[in-house]
């Protein structure tokens, strides 16, 4: 058996970066960002006990085979972005509203894969049925990987090939 997860990038763009401070993209996406976001889902979902289950018998098994196309990186202009709300406890500090925030210098590195599609496969791993439906339950409250902005759709099939 074999285990594989899809993860198609909607909007046909990745946006995601190698770390917060780098402008080359993270193309193919690492493994360890999927697993991230998943955990992130189930924490969203109220953090159920079997759901948790799942999560820790994924951690266990080897590193994934990523099959991703080729692609090309789109540029990555710097743009000024305010802060999160900061936490100043002064009253009446003008600083708080978004229009008077200092601004910070951002880039958000992005990839136009040829296939937007990539797939982690686990080989000779034969996931029950009900790990299968629950890391779907969790894959499809996933809705993106990396930034905000790369909106994806995540499954998980089992195939006997």
């Amino acid at each position: 058996m074999t285990l594989v997860l899809e993860i198609e990038h909607l909007l046909g763009v990745a946006f995601a970066g190698r770390s917060q401070a780098s402008d080359v993209p993270d193309w193919p996406p690492q493994p360890d960002r999927a697993y991230s976001a998943l955990v992130a889902s189930w924490a969203a979902r109220g953090e159920r006990v079997e759901e948790r289950r799942v999560l820790e018998w994924l951690e266990e098994q080897p590193t994934p085979e990523v099959a991703a196309s080729g692609g090309f990186p789109r540029t990555a202009p710097t743009v000024l972005v305010p802060p999160n709300d900061p936490a100043t406890g002064r009253v009446g500090d003008r600083s708080v509203i978004p229009a008077l925030r200092r601004r910070q210098p951002r880039r958000f590195p992005s990839f136009r894969p040829d296939n937007p599609i990539v797939r982690f496969v686990w080989r000779d791993i034969a996931p029950d049925a009900m790990t299968l439906n629950a890391l779907n339950a969790l894959a499809a409250d996933t809705s993106y990987l990396g930034h905000s902005a790369c909106l994806v759709r995540r499954r998980y099939v089992s195939h006997s090939w």
